[in-house]
């Protein structure tokens, strides 16, 4: 058989097979390559379901690793946990809707978001977020991310991701 492969496939198969932070950066790199992104960061859920910590990111002097923010009854939680549908705001007024860190994001010189969960078998496990600067999620950019996702997913089976 000669299955062919795309390039950025084949990069994030073989960072696969290094392990867990070799993965982590040629994600961030092919998500990165989507115009419209900027930033990257992935939440997971502690096995408790009680908290989400940051597990990865694209910058980390701005979203560092680790720090905990409870899963309550914020717009943010009830959309992503509760119902598991993505955020996509494209505009600092329906971020506003969302993230309550809104103004700082805006500061930073992001006025868009996409937070997408990461459901495996039903289960949430986390959530991709990504940032952009207004109007940045066309439709191509959000097909881009969906494409993704399955590689996204594989994040959240690494062994001891979830741990706090």
């Amino acid at each position: 058989m000669n299955a062919r492969i795309d390039p950025p496939t084949k990069e994030l198969l073989a960072a696969l097979a290094q392990g867990r932070d070799p993965f982590f950066g040629a994600l961030n790199h092919a998500l990165l390559d989507i115009t419209a992104i900027e930033c990257v960061t992935y939440l997971a859920t502690a096995p408790d379901r009680s908290v989400i910590h940051r597990v990865g990111t694209s910058d980390p002097s701005h979203f560092p690793i680790g720090g905990f923010d409870p899963i309550d009854d914020s717009a943010w939680c009830r959309r992503i946990f509760g119902d598991k549908q993505p955020i996509i705001a494209n505009d600092s007024e329906q971020m506003r809707a969302f993230i309550p860190e809104t103004d700082d994001l805006v500061a930073m010189g992001y006025e868009a978001i996409v937070c997408a969960p990461v459901v495996i078998a039903g289960e949430m496990r986390g959530t991709l977020n990504v940032l952009g600067g207004a109007d940045a999620f066309t439709p191509p950019a959000l097909a881009a991310i969906e494409t993704l996702m399955p590689f996204v997913a594989l994040i959240f089976t690494f062994e001891g991701i979830e741990l706090p």
